[in-house]
């Protein structure tokens, strides 16, 4: 009796260790999973939160350029410092042929000039008003403008023209060759567009995607409600690095955010609650029996997520139009040469395609693609074996090279004769601004600093393009 009482307790014994067992790996592994759940959601919000960034990029990048083109049209400038000896109408007139001439050309709406002399704010239809930045939060950001430290900035208002829309402005200083300000220009794009964007992910996806300001007042949301009135500072931290930030939300959900250096905003795309791992515990509660099938089939799954995830990511690294790196890879790229020591051999160039938009309205736009792919080619075949290509724009690339001492000239010259030989099927030539800004010129120069005096010297270029050929800046 006590033989088959002891053998009884040693298989009690032994099927508790089983079930003890079971249960340990059971709960390891659902921990394990949690824990690759919880992973692949920060993943998602990050590849969503990029797909934003580049929709963004792309539909800002065009007002943005041309604001800051207007604002260093010669044009404007010597008229805005000749505006006290010019009759008021005869000024009122050149205004609104200039502001005609930007919209009709290029299709914005809400283009505008404000002279800081006068306090007059012209828009297509003439003088609007008379600006006063003491009166009211509404001027004040003309005040707040002028005393930044930037040559441009975004802000949120109704439109000019239409009060019940909310628009960006792309705000941008207009000043002399002394640095005095003259005045201000810029464009109002609709929201709207930003808004269905943000409405379909988030219905999708499950999320909450916001654009705020550095001090964290939401500018962009699907509810205009909230534009203005709305704070997350809590998750805007002031790290303009550019990188992905993650923080955790109260309750089970995260946050990525991503400071968006063009427009001075955050980009935050909050995901409230891991509904994987909710299904993931309720579906092992419940099939108990099936727990080690449902482990595994879970774990592939997730494997296969996350390679597809990462395929994703490197193939949002090409600009497929012209299969060059693309914005993305530009900014990953440059915060990375920030990281290391400056290397002596660096020059940043960018790269702008002129006459695009009279290609595009005379010929078509297969031809205005053609110009975009042809400029693309003459770049990549002379610089491409100096380092790395990118489109970062509609008709706007750059390069990072690494150019040994003494061949930068010669490098500039193969590009001229490379685009001077090129010939396309429906366009004949191609025209290129470019500008360039090396380590060795400005040893003391950050990789940003660099991109930015290339920057500036392909709109000196552009301008000296528009400027032999006659042409009115930008409508081309």
């Amino acid at each position: 009796m006590s033989a088959i009482t002891g053998k009884y307790s040693l298989t009690k014994m032994a099927f508790a260790l089983v079930i003890a067992s079971f249960i340990l790996s059971t709960v390891v592994s659902l921990a394990s999973l949690c824990l690759m759940l919880e992973h692949n959601v920060r993943e998602t919000n990050r590849v969503l939160a990029m797909q934003i960034y580049d929709y963004t990029n792309s539909e800002l990048s065009g007002p943005i350029m041309t604001a800051r083109t207007m604002a260093n049209n010669s044009f404007l400038v010597d008229a805005l410092e000749n505006e006290k000896e010019t009759d008021d109408a005869a000024f009122e007139a050149s205004m609104v042929r200039y502001i005609k001439s930007i919209e009709d050309g290029l299709g914005f709406r809400g283009v505008f000039v404000i002279s800081d002399e006068s306090g007059r704010y012209y828009t297509r239809d003439g003088l609007s008003r008379l600006i006063d930045s003491s009166e009211g939060k509404r001027e004040a950001w003309y005040t707040t403008l002028v005393n930044m430290d930037v040559q441009y900035d975004l802000d949120v208002d109704s439109m000019e023209t239409d009060q019940s829309s909310l628009a960006v402005y792309v705000d941008t200083k207009i000043a002399d060759d002394d640095g005095r300000i003259l005045g201000v220009c810029g464009i109002g794009m609709r929201v709207t567009g930003l808004q269905e964007l943000f409405r379909t992910f988030e219905q999708s996806f499950g999320v909450k995607i916001d654009f705020v300001d550095p001090s964290g007042i939401v500018q962009v949301d699907t509810d205009s409600t909230r534009i203005q009135t709305v704070d997350l500072s809590h998750l805007v931290d002031g790290n303009k690095s550019g990188e992905y930030v993650y923080a955790n939300l109260s309750g089970d959900g995260f946050a990525v955010t991503k400071y968006v250096d063009d427009l001075n905003w955050y980009l935050i795309v909050q995901s409230i609650g891991s509904n994987e791992a909710s299904q993931f515990v309720n579906i092992i509660a419940i099939n108990v029996a099936l727990c080690a099938v449902v482990l595994v089939a879970l774990f592939i799954a997730l494997r296969v997520n996350r390679r597809r995830t990462e395929e994703l990511t490197s193939a949002s690294l090409v600009d497929h139009a012209t299969m060059l790196s693309n914005r993305r890879a530009f900014e990953q790229d440059k915060a990375e040469l920030m990281t290391v020591e400056m290397n002596a051999d660096l020059v940043c160039v960018t790269a702008d395609v002129n006459g695009l938009k009279t290609i595009n309205d005379t010929v078509g736009h297969d031809a205005g693609d053609e110009l975009i792919r042809g400029a693309a080619d003459c770049l990549r075949s002379v610089f491409e074996r100096y380092g790395t290509v990118y489109r970062v724009g509609g008709d706007e690339f750059a390069a990072m090279l690494f150019v040994p001492e003494g061949e930068l000239d010669s490098v500039r010259e193969e590009l001229e004769q490379t685009v001077a030989d090129w010939s396309g099927t429906k366009v004949k030539q191609v025209s290129v601004s470019c500008g360039y800004a090396s380590a060795r010129e400005f040893p003391n120069m950050s990789v940003s600093g660099l991109c930015k005096i290339s920057d500036e010297r392909m709109y000196e270029s552009k301008e000296r393009y528009y400027r032999e050929k006659g042409i009115e800046p930008r409508r081309t």
